[in-house]
């Protein structure tokens, strides 16, 4: 270091930056509003991934009830429509069967669930399934009494991970997939 100058004069102002954002590595992309400064997409990367005609553009965050709106399963095979969440307080499970921290998670939110349903409580959870094959998915989620976004239905289940922030399941990152998120459905 050559007195008072820095070898890396922007360094401060980068990390500054990454702090703001949240960047926790690259590459990253997040999409901000020019005027008022605010994260628009947090998750840059999975939109042009899922998006890539640029079709659902603006890439800013949609309510739940449109996300989710479609048809979601029961364990077994049973199709029901997403309008009978209404009125519920609806857990979004983001699961998968390779990890262990979420499969141990299951068993003791299934006795929750089962406890809170026959309470009488409007209370519903959708599993969004990180699993890497329909195999896996079906045989885990025959574990669940719960409802699912179809296996096959992978840009709905794209689309919540963005409304949440889960990031790619493709690296076994435990905390990013082991995630319960709680939403009025009104």
């Amino acid at each position: 270091m050559v007195r008072g100058l820095s070898l890396f004069p922007a360094f401060p102002r980068k990390l500054k930056l990454w702090n703001k954002f949240r960047v926790s590595n690259i590459p990253s992309l997040i999409f901000i509003d020019a005027i008022t400064g605010k994260v628009v997409c947090q998750n840059g990367l999975l939109v042009i991934r899922d998006d890539p005609e640029g079709l659902e553009f603006p890439w800013g965050p949609r309510p739940f009830q449109e996300v989710i709106a479609g048809p979601l399963v029961q364990n077994k095979g049973q199709s029901q429509d997403s309008g009978t969440l209404e009125g519920s307080y609806v857990g979004v499970y983001f699961s998968a069967h390779w990890c262990p921290p979420c499969r141990s998670l299951t068993r003791v939110l299934v006795e929750s669930y089962r406890k809170i349903k026959e309470a009488g409580q409007k209370f519903e959870i959708v599993f969004v399934s990180a699993d890497r094959s329909e195999d896996s998915f079906k045989q885990y989620f025959s574990e669940m009494p719960w409802l699912a976004v179809p296996y096959a239905d992978e840009t709905r289940r794209s689309r919540l991970n963005r409304l949440y922030g889960i990031q790619d399941h493709s690296k076994p990152v435990f905390s990013q997939s082991l995630q319960l998120q709680l939403a009025k459905f009104s």
